[in-house]
């Protein structure tokens, strides 16, 4: 029975069945550092749950915590691009880290948070330092606090800033511990000794919100010097690096991203101002909020098609230029789903509930096709009547 303010019941004897019905849970591999390999590929698989735990309940980027709801656990497909990511942060905990950064890039509903977030868990359950934020749009939209820096024209966000750090050590504890500070390490009138460990500097910052950002910067430099515990920087919207914020100055004039303390400390990172020794700097970018990506960027990530100029006088005008193709990260592309990958996406659905059909090829090719291979676009034709 459900019961409504006024205390009346109403009998669900006669409702349908089939949609209140609990939604089965699908037996699974979870997702770690041994299980992600090859083989599983084209199959879906369950996040570690010690992983969920440290990001924190509702932190899950994009549409991903609506989606585990819908299917009753947090699983996602572990496509050819996830093995590929998986690969290549193997090979940077082993050898020297890139030079550049990476960016994933794709349309809406491409899977590019998904694929970020494997990769973080991967790297947490592999002993990575893993510094992962699932959205750094309120670092920019002002849905919270921030205040003028005491030196300089930067503005702090300490409660932002100490959260960050509460899901590093939540994510990376062990592997933070493994690493010495190396010197002395002075944070306002606190000083911690050369002997005490990363994990001691993350603590400092969580417990002192004041000097939050004063840590942060150090366990970034102290971390991608050294060469000892591998280190993934992982950042998704990051696209915010960049964009105009909500956020004003004391004379109402808007904040540029790089005004912010939080956004300076990883710019370098994704400028190739700064490198890991030992690991990989990876972010993935968002199209959902306009505002927050900016033109030239978007442009220079998605340039209009090359068309050949035939005209001589026009080819020849010193005025008409190509759009850059510049950018100071690696890209990798994400576009559409493989037809297998979707096959397997829609035969998840109708284990979970999600549709009830038989899975068939028609169908399959039918939701393919008109979703032109896009995850979200198919997720959304078979819940068109939810």
């Amino acid at each position: 029975k459900l019961r409504s303010g006024t205390s009346t019941s109403v009998n669900l004897a006669n409702a349908n069945p089939q949609y209140y019905a609990a939604t089965p849970r699908v037996m699974l591999q979870t997702l770690n550092a041994e299980t992600a390999n090859s083989a599983h590929i084209n199959k879906f698989m369950q996040i570690d749950d010690a992983f969920l735990e440290s990001i924190g309940k509702g932190h899950y980027p994009g549409y991903l915590e609506t989606d585990f709801k819908l299917f009753g656990q947090a699983a996602l497909l572990y496509r050819n691009l996830t093995q590929q990511l998986v690969d290549q942060l193997s090979e940077y905990s082993k050898t020297a880290a890139p030079k550049k950064a990476t960016v994933i890039d794709g349309k809406n509903g491409a899977g590019k948070s998904a694929e970020l977030m494997k990769l973080a868990s991967v790297a947490s359950s592999s002993g990575h330092i893993v510094i992962y934020a699932h959205s750094t749009f309120p670092w920019v939209n002002s849905s919270r606090p921030y205040a003028p820096a005491n030196e300089g024209d930067l503005f702090v966000q300490h409660e932002l800033t100490m959260e960050l750090l509460r899901t590093v050590l939540s994510l990376s504890k062990d592997a933070l511990m493994k690493v010495p500070l190396g010197k002395n390490v002075t944070l306002g009138k606190k000083s911690l000794a050369a002997d005490k460990t990363l994990a001691d500097l993350v603590e400092f910052g969580i417990h002192t919100p004041s000097l939050a950002h004063d840590a942060l910067e150090q366990l970034l430099a102290i971390a991608s010097a050294q060469t000892k515990v591998p280190v993934l920087i992982a950042l998704d919207n990051i696209n915010t690096l960049w964009c105009n914020t909500l956020y004003r100055d004391q004379e109402d004039v808007v904040l540029p991203a790089n005004r912010l303390r939080l956004i300076r400390a990883f710019l370098p990172f994704f400028e190739g101002k700064a490198a890991l020794a030992k690991g990989w700097a990876v972010g993935a970018t968002s199209y959902i909020d306009t505002r927050f990506m900016p033109k030239d960027l978007r442009l220079r990530l998605n340039p209009p098609a090359m068309i050949p100029i035939t005209n001589p006088d026009v080819a020849s005008d010193p005025n008409v230029k190509r759009p850059s193709t510049d950018v100071p990260f690696d890209v990798i592309k994400i576009d559409r789903m493989t037809a297998t990958e979707a096959w397997a996406l829609m035969v998840f659905y109708q284990k979970t509930s999600v549709i009830s059909t038989p899975v068939t090829d028609a169908l399959v090719s039918q939701k393919y096709v008109v979703a032109d291979g896009n995850p979200r676009q198919i997720f959304g034709s078979v819940t068109a009547y939810f």
